[in-house]
Order: structure tokens, then C-alpha cells, then sequence
């Protein structure tokens, strides 16, 4: 009885070897698809430097020039492509114009804003807005008077991470910084506003670990 149940196993194992290697051979081996790069965290705080080019309108003078600053500001990333931030900036500016004898220049821009984006990986899209303020100046020889306005920004950009901590953007902003009389000969009242395009780059002091 042994005999014949051991005879049995063997011929079993004998009909399944070929069965099972024909099907391992049919499978081949297993591929395991490479792990998703993680996208890039674009939380942190950051800071930055920024220039530019800015036309305006001063009751009649065409101001146009140049301007270049700093920013600092904060992103949080959530859910999981939005990030919201809070941005300030100062600029040096050589935006003016002259007109008749008279001229009429701001020479400091700036504003703190919050920011809204969404991000695909490495870029990021935003909408901006908050408060803006501009120092500027009025001259009817001999007579110069400075004022400084606070008005509101509203504006949009795109940003690009091209390395784990640095990004680089390119922004517009209207601001509009409502009027002020400026004690010429006669007073001038005059409404002000102005017009910006910005390029910048930031180093992101990134809390998620400079994913890359």
C-alpha cells in the first residue's frame, strides 16, 4: 500500500514540474514601476529681491521708469495644490515725468498683500492684493512739496522653482493710492496711481525639506 501511494506522489510531482515551469516561464519576471518623484513643498518663508519697469498717471503727468527692491513673505501649501501667502516689498523708483516747468516723480513704492495660487509641481499662478503706499514728490520751481499716499494693489503672477530653494517670478500690479494736495503755487490736488511689471527671484527657507 506504501509503495502505491508513494509511486502516486511521484507521478504527480513528475506531471506538475513541467506545468509549473512552462508557467513561470509564461509570466516572466515581476516589474515593479519606479517610486513618483514627490512634488515640490511650497511652504516656507522666503525672501527675495525684485526690479522692475512702472508707467502711472498724476493728474496730467505720464510717469514712467524704473524700479528695483526687496520682498519677503510666507507660503502654505494645502489641499493639495493651493498655497496662500502673505508678500511685502519695498522699491526704489525713478517713476516721473515733466511737464511745463513743473515735474512730478515717486521715488519709493510699496505694499503687503496676500497671495492665492495654484501650483502644478514647480510652477505656481496667483492673484495678489492688499495695501500699497508711494512717496512722491511735486515741483513748481522753486517751490517742491512730498507727500505720501496709501491706497490698495491688485494684481497676478506666475513663479517657477528651478532649484530645491530658489524660485524666480514675474509680476503685475496696479495700485491705486487716491489724492493729496501738494502745496505749489497754487495748491495742486493730485490723484495717483501707477502701473508695474517685476521680475524676481526668492530663496524659499523651505519646512518640507527642499522636496526636488
Amino acid at each position: 500500500m506504501k509503495k502505491f501511494l508513494l509511486s502516486g506522489v511521484a507521478l504527480a510531482a513528475l506531471v506538475a514540474t513541467p506545468a509549473l515551469a512552462a508557467d513561470m516561464a509564461t509570466r516572466g519576471p515581476v516589474y515593479k514601476a519606479p517610486a513618483a518623484a514627490p512634488l515640490f513643498n511650497w511652504t516656507g518663508f522666503y525672501v527675495g529681491a525684485h526690479g522692475g519697469y512702472g508707467w502711472g498717471d498724476a493728474s496730467g503727468f505720464d510717469t514712467t521708469g524704473w524700479f528695483g527692491g526687496g520682498q519677503l513673505g510666507v507660503n502654505y501649501q494645502f489641499a493639495p495644490n493651493w498655497v496662500w501667502g502673505v508678500e511685502a516689498d519695498l522699491s526704489g523708483s525713478s517713476i516721473d515725468d515733466s511737464v511745463a516747468g513743473q515735474a512730478f516723480k515717486t521715488d519709493m513704492l510699496g505694499t503687503a498683500r496676500l497671495r492665492l495660487g495654484y501650483t502644478v509641481d514647480r510652477v505656481m499662478f496667483y492673484g495678489t492684493g492688499g495695501l500699497a503706499w508711494a512717496r512722491s514728490k511735486a515741483t513748481l520751481a522753486p517751490i517742491t512739496d512730498k507727500s505720501t499716499n496709501v491706497g490698495w494693489a491688485l494684481g497676478a503672477g506666475i513663479e517657477y522653482a528651478f532649484a530645491p530653494n530658489w524660485t524666480a517670478k514675474i509680476e503685475y500690479i496696479h495700485a491705486d493710492y487716491g489724492n493729496d494736495d501738494y502745496a505749489l503755487a497754487p495748491t495742486q490736488r493730485i490723484d495717483l496711481t501707477t502701473d508695474t511689471v517685476k521680475v524676481g527671484v526668492n530663496y524659499l527657507f523651505n519646512t518640507g525639506g527642499g522636496r526636488w
